[in-house]
């Protein structure tokens, strides 16, 4: 694992606007919070499907800022044809909110990748999330021809020889990356055995951080995270997925199109009971957030949220499994969601 990546080591400022030609300058939260044991928040967002720009509503920018929440920008999850991540990313950078870019091995050899690698980090991109991708056959454009020159695990080793000066052919960078580079885990796949061997393989390849599926209860969060720490002994801090349901209709179609989620059949059936079924998926986030805080506090995955949330100290320890290092909040875009259920 590169325990680099976690250091907060070359720290920029946000100065506005830079120079033709340079680098934009930026901090990088994500890195330092981690690297503290602080609770971190990512999110997501889908980059369009158009060719306008993407759309960064001021008020929403404010508020990923004032809970400094870092964003993932797809790379066409479901192979589903959309803008590059690295344009939204660089968006994302200059209006002040740091950007996780991801980068699938579906689409691209090595050589292209690393291409990727240099030209986002001279345009101030520090953090990537590293994915096989979706399979063309379940995306919009079947008859594509997949690369998967690279699994996963080979793209976080890339990223940390380039961190390291090194091409993925052995030859030497004009200088080294400064990435920080996470990595996906399933908590809801089972047999989970093979899933967290698979998780421990990426953490010695250089993942410095995981975001998981999204999870629908915390007693499944709970087991995950146990199962992690005592099956395997993961170390990497973990951020636990969350998901923002609108409806029964919603959560029945994640279980049947979306490869790896598993909505219980009580949180579906209290999607339908609900009079406002909306609110309702708010609610459960709202929830899963204040355990996975009161957890990360205490210390334990099984704590209480309202008395560890008040004595939890302002830096708190490294976060390691069992603790939930944060959570990634999933919203198909609806990032006002994401923000007032993280209380603004």
């Amino acid at each position: 694992m590169s325990k680099r990546g976690v250091s907060g080591g070359d720290e920029r400022a946000v100065a506005g606007s830079s120079a033709p030609g340079e680098a934009p300058l930026f901090v990088r939260p994500l890195a330092e919070r981690l690297g503290r044991g602080d609770f971190v928040v990512t999110a997501d967002l889908l980059p369009p499907r158009g060719p306008e720009p993407v759309a960064l509503d001021a008020s929403v920018v404010a508020g990923l800022r004032q809970h400094g929440i870092a964003v993932n920008v797809a790379d066409m999850p479901s192979a589903a044809l959309a803008q590059s991540a690295l344009g939204p990313a660089v968006a994302l950078l200059q209006a002040g909110v740091e950007p996780i870019l991801q980068m699938t091995c579906r689409d691209r050899n090595r050589l292209a990748l690393q291409a990727d690698l240099l030209t986002a980090h001279a345009l101030g991109v520090r953090t990537v999330l590293c994915l096989t991708g979706d399979h063309t056959r379940f995306g919009d454009h079947p008859g594509a021809k997949p690369v998967f020159d690279l699994s996963s695990s080979e793209l976080l080793a890339m990223v940390a020889g380039m961190n390291e000066g090194r091409t993925m052919a052995g030859g030497s960078l004009d200088a080294p990356t400064s990435f920080l580079a996470g990595a996906a885990v399933n908590p809801s796949q089972l047999p989970l055995e093979p899933q967290l061997h698979r998780a421990l393989a990426k953490e010695w390849a250089g993942a410095d951080f995981f975001q998981t599926q999204p999870v629908f209860r915390a007693e499944d969060a709970v087991e995950f995270l146990q199962a992690a720490a005592a099956a395997v002994g993961l170390s990497a801090p973990i951020l636990v997925g969350i998901f923002l349901l609108e409806s029964a209709a919603m959560a029945r179609f994640m279980n049947e199109k979306v490869p790896g989620v598993v909505v219980p059949a009580s949180v579906i059936a209290g999607l339908e009971r609900a009079a406002d079924p909306a609110g309702y998926g708010r609610g459960l986030a709202r929830d899963l957030v204040e355990w996975a805080r009161g957890a990360h506090g205490a210390g334990a995955v099984g704590g209480s949220s309202a008395t560890a949330a008040a004595s939890a100290p302002t830096i708190a320890q490294p976060s390691a499994p069992p603790r939930p290092a944060g959570v990634h909040v999933m919203s198909l875009n609806r990032l006002p969601g994401v923000i007032e259920v993280l209380g603004g």
